[in-house]
């Protein structure tokens, strides 16, 4: 055989290998068909993008600067790095059916080494979401008398279902849920305009959210910033939060069980602003519930709340310390739960049948405190608090709003308490410095109670005790003392 007749194909592969452009790592969505006009649907551009960089082993998928993305539901791939860069915008279809079995703009399962990252915007639409909701149930007018739908309200979770279901009703959308993720980095990114809760971080372990905003219109409820639930050795860093529902929720809800406890949770340099509470634990539905917490270096200002235990259920919350912040908090008006109090631990019946699990060892160190109430701990005579200690604590009260106070709020719960009868959550009290029920090794070292001058008449006594066993007072100032037992 003559070498001459195996030149034509030998010359094709030479010239295919010279021309073939190796993989870069780098993928372009604009390359795959999104227009980024902020008009025509992208998801199906976007997500072919995303598929083909996880085909590929992985890499990064850029949205470029200076485009607006419209899209419904994403879903993210194990090995890919999904950037925003500087100027570009995801932003969130109005459409409920547009987010699938997801139920959030962006979504994975079960992904590992998965990052979210650039100087980019994610939009949830909030306002066009409301509309849309209004258009489907309220013929468009989202005033009309009596409208006020579970679907506008509630957490819409259609997770595991077909949009076509025609059983799934209408709701608001996630931002951000990931499910099941190993070795995640959510980094720098802006988060606006969220419909419902904006980062839920469920099953994960060992997850990194790092230099993220999160910037939520004040009146939408539900519009929490990230709720970490049943998660792992999650590290939240640096991160500004101004949101009008919860800051940073650490929680174990029902639905996924299966997942396990909530545990090694570090939240550090984090400035928040909330209608609601900024740094809370709540939700331990089931032990093994949640414990080894650490929440340092926050500054939290204009927040219903600052720092907050509510569990209502049987799961334990144990081993937390929340240590070297400032904490400013303020009444708001409305439903938005909370009295104004810097600091709340409770653990209280939400029903007449509810079996309660223990809320523990609980540290507050090095707490510069500023608000309308004062220091709120409230246990149950089924259950009382556990082991709590202040350290070089300052609590300074005093009015700063025209919204009358006078009151704490146990919400949510509506329960029979063995000595206090029927209780529906919110009730009238003189407010004190520190106020305690049912706790079970108190410390106070350290801790002073300061009175804006003049003292308002909805002010008590500087420490207002009932039911405290083991109590400990080691250099406490402040006028006013009431210790019963």
């Amino acid at each position: 055989m003559k070498l001459t007749h195996l030149l034509p194909p030998l010359l094709g592969l030479f010239s295919w290998a010279v021309h073939a452009s190796p993989w870069s790592g780098t993928i372009n969505v604009l390359d795959y068909g999104a227009m980024g006009d902020g008009t025509n649907n992208d998801t199906v551009s976007i997500q072919k993008a995303v598929d083909e960089c996880a085909a590929r082993g992985g890499g990064k998928v850029i949205l470029p600067g200076g485009k607006t993305f419209l899209t419904g539901a994403i879903t993210l791939r194990s090995d890919v790095d999904f950037h925003l860069e500087r100027g570009a915008v995801l932003r969130g279809s109005s459409h409920w059916q547009d987010y699938g079995a997801a139920g959030a703009l962006l979504f994975a399962r079960e992904a590992t080494n998965l990052t979210i990252s650039g100087d980019g915007i994610l939009d949830g639409n909030d306002h066009a979401v409301w509309q849309q909701l209004a258009d489907e149930e309220a013929g468009g007018d989202l005033n009309k008398p009596g409208w006020w739908p579970q679907s506008f309200c509630g957490i819409w979770w259609p997770f595991g279902r077909d949009a076509a279901d025609k059983s799934l009703t209408p709701g608001r959308p996630m931002q951000i849920i990931l499910v099941g993720c190993h070795q995640v980095h959510i980094r720098d990114i802006t988060i606006r305009n969220a419909p419902s809760w904006t980062v839920h971080l469920v099953g994960c372990d060992d997850l990194l959210v790092d230099g993220i905003s999160i910037l939520n219109d004040w009146n939408v409820a539900n519009n929490d910033g990230i709720d970490i639930d049943h998660s792992r050795n999650v590290r939240v860093a640096n991160c500004h939060i101004d949101t009008a529902d919860d800051g940073i929720v650490l929680k174990n809800t029902p639905n996924f069980a299966s997942y396990g406890v909530c545990e090694n949770i570090t939240v550090t340099g984090c400035t928040i602003k909330s209608r609601s509470c900024a740094l809370k634990l709540d939700e331990a539905y089931a032990p093994p519930g949640i414990r080894n917490v650490v929440f340092n270096s926050c500054v939290i200002v204009q927040s219903n709340r600052g720092l907050c235990i509510q569990s209502r259920d049987l799961g334990d919350i144990e081993n937390v310390l929340f240590a070297d912040m400032t904490i400013e908090t303020e009444l708001q008006p409305g439903k938005w739960w909370g009295a104004g109090e810097p600091i709340h631990v409770s653990l209280l019946q939400k029903h007449p049948s509810t079996k309660l699990g223990h809320v523990r060892q609980i540290r507050f160190s090095n707490l510069l405190c500023k608000g309308e109430s004062g220091i709120y701990l409230r246990g149950s005579s089924q259950q009382p608090l556990e082991d709590i200690e202040f350290d070089n604590v300052r609590m300074e009260v005093g009015k700063s709003t025209d919204v009358p106070g006078g009151f704490y709020d146990d919400r949510p719960m509506v329960a029979t308490d063995s000595i206090n009868g029927p209780f529906t959550g919110i009730y009238t009290n003189a407010i004190a410095g520190i106020f305690a029920r049912d706790v079970n090794g108190l410390t106070l070292r350290n801790t002073s109670v300061v009175w804006d001058s003049p003292k308002n008449p909805i002010y008590g006594q500087a420490l207002d005790l009932d039911r405290v066993e083991d109590l400990d007072l080691d250099h406490c100032t402040g006028n006013g003392v009431s210790t019963q037992k």
